[in-house]
């Protein structure tokens, strides 16, 4: 698991389902992330959290809930330990002005580490860096078609989109609604494929949000437009030996429109992985190059880096 030392950005992926498989019946209530966190793998995950946020972890109803925020926790301070040369105790995870996870050095000398975290479905993402003055934004996004297609189907697909105006630009909407595949195809690979487009500026705007270190919520969301947006290719649908097992296309010619005038000196770029994920990545340096994210082991690559402690 490399850190490309100040040069580029990394970026990792952790799928928790594996990691710590839990049982089919245990449901959703007060004490069952205390029951998933019996197993021997859990608590040894646990226990190189701080009590604070190890309480935190446990806090969640639903255990997915409770291995997604485990696994972000723990790359957040594997990539301080990497990225920072600190011991696994000193990677103190703290929160800026925005609340926004960071890391602050004992003095300011010692090396930066810019990170930020994203997770959906069974991922957890992770884009870092150990530049100064760089802002980074993730977003990974499972599209659950089986969820999705039967609301358009009742709602239309302009009123469901609608339903999102809020956070995205009338501009948007208008592309998002009149969007129609080149290629010819069924109806129902046509609505499938007008549902990732979608989920494609979702994406992209919540990895540039993320990046400014606010939310959803603010004032010039609708103002800031997403235009030359392409979809990427799952690897399932390329030709073979186009794909790289479960990494499917990567797009970056993304254009950002801020109040009708172009935003420069933003990167973004947004990967499909799997037939259902998108994971978005932005950064504040348009020079700055992405590494190709690494799919982590807990194993191999995580737990190692704690040590002793």
């Amino acid at each position: 698991m490399a850190v490309d030392e100040l040069t580029k950005v990394f970026r990792w992926i952790l799928d928790v389902e594996p990691e710590w498989p839990s049982h089919e019946d245990i449901r959703p209530e007060k004490d069952a992330s205390l029951r998933w966190a019996q197993g021997e793998t859990v608590q040894r995950s646990l226990s190189l959290l701080p009590p604070d946020e190890r309480q935190r972890v446990l806090r969640f109803y639903h255990i997915r809930d409770a291995k997604l925020s485990l696994g972000s926790q723990l790359l957040k301070h594997c990539a301080i330990v990497r990225t920072c040369h600190v011991s696994w105790p000193e990677s103190i995870i703290a929160k800026d002005h925005n609340h926004k996870p960071c890391y602050i050095p004992a003095n300011d000398h010692d090396r930066q580490c810019e990170f930020n975290v994203s997770h959906h479905g069974s991922l957890v993402a992770l884009a870092g860096c150990s530049q100064k003055d760089v802002q980074l934004g993730v977003d990974v996004v499972q599209i659950d078609v089986a969820k999705d297609v039967p609301k358009v189907r009742q709602e239309g697909w302009q009123s469901w989109v609608n339903t999102f105006e809020a956070v995205f630009s009338a501009r948007e909407v208008q592309d998002i609604v009149s969007w129609e595949p080149v290629d010819t195809l069924s109806e129902e690979d046509t609505l499938q494929a007008k549902i990732r487009l979608f989920y494609a500026h979702w994406c992209l705007k919540e990895a540039y949000v993320k990046m400014t270190g606010e939310a959803l919520m603010a004032s010039w969301l609708q103002d800031m437009d997403f235009r030359n947006v392409q979809v990427p290719r799952a690897a399932s649908t390329l030709p073979i030996g186009q794909s790289n097992d479960d990494w499917g296309e990567t797009v970056s010619d993304i254009e950002i429109w801020q109040s009708g005038k172009r935003v420069r000196g933003v990167r973004l770029e947004l990967q499909a992985f799997r037939d259902d994920y998108l994971i978005g990545t932005a950064a504040s340096k348009l020079d700055l190059p992405f590494s190709p994210y690494q799919l982590l082991d807990l194993e191999r690559d995580v737990l190692p880096v704690a040590g002793s402690i």
